[in-house]
C-alpha cells in the first residue's frame, strides 16, 4: 500500500472513531498538539519515531510529560495513536483529518497566503469580504509565505485566486520577453 493510501486510511479511521464517539474536539486538540510538538521539536519527533525505546517506556515518559495538561482519556488517546499511527506522517494525517471534519460540517476551508501574518482587524475585514462573496460557512487560515513579495493568494477549496505581487511581476516579465 502506498504512503498516501496509508495516510488517507489513518485519517479516515481517526475521523470514523471520533465521529462514532462524538469526540472530534479531542481528536482536533490531540492531533494538533502532537503535530505542533513534532514540527517544532526535533528531539520530540526523534523520540516518537525511534524504535530503540519500547512502547511501554514511551507511554510512561509521555504520561509524565502530559500529566498536567491531559486527562486520563486524552492520554489514552495519545497512547492509542502511538500504537496505531505512523508518527512520521502525523502532520499530514492531521491536515487530512481537519479536511474531513470541514467537509462533514459543510465548511469550506480557505487559506489566505500573505507575506506576513495578518493582524486581527485585517483578518476580520477579509472574513467580512469573503462572507459577501460566498454563501456558506468557512474557516480561514492565514499562511505566511515571503516569496509572494506582497498581495494575497486565496485558496478556496480547489480554486486559487492569485493576487500576489510575485505572480504579477512574473506575468509582466513574460509579456515583456515576447
Amino acid at each position: 500500500m502506498s504512503q498516501n493510501k496509508k495516510i488517507d486510511k489513518s485519517a479516515k479511521a481517526l475521523f470514523s472513531v471520533f465521529e462514532e464517539n462524538k469526540a472530534h474536539h479531542w481528536g482536533v486538540d490531540i492531533l494538533e498538539l502532537l503535530s505542533n510538538l513534532i514540527s517544532k521539536s526535533p528531539k520530540f519527533k526523534q523520540f516518537m519515531l525511534t524504535k530503540r525505546i519500547n512502547l511501554d517506556l514511551k507511554k510512561e515518559i509521555l504520561s509524565n510529560i502530559f500529566s498536567d495538561n491531559l486527562n486520563g482519556s486524552q492520554l489514552n488517546l495519545v497512547f492509542c495513536l502511538l500504537e496505531n499511527v505512523d508518527f512520521k506522517y502525523l502532520e499530514i494525517i492531521n491536515k487530512k483529518y481537519q479536511k474531513l471534519i470541514a467537509e462533514s460540517t459543510g465548511k469550506v476551508n480557505i487559506k489566505a497566503v500573505t507575506v506576513s501574518q495578518l493582524v486581527e482587524s485585517d483578518l476580520l475585514d477579509l472574513e467580512t469580504q469573503i462572507k459577501t462573496k460566498i454563501n456558506t460557512d468557512f474557516t480561514l487560515d492565514n499562511v505566511v509565505d515571503k516569496s509572494i513579495i506582497g498581495g494575497i493568494k486565496l485558496k478556496v477549496g480547489n480554486t486559487l485566486i492569485d493576487g500576489s505581487l510575485s505572480t504579477k511581476l512574473e506575468k509582466l516579465k513574460q509579456s515583456m520577453s515576447k
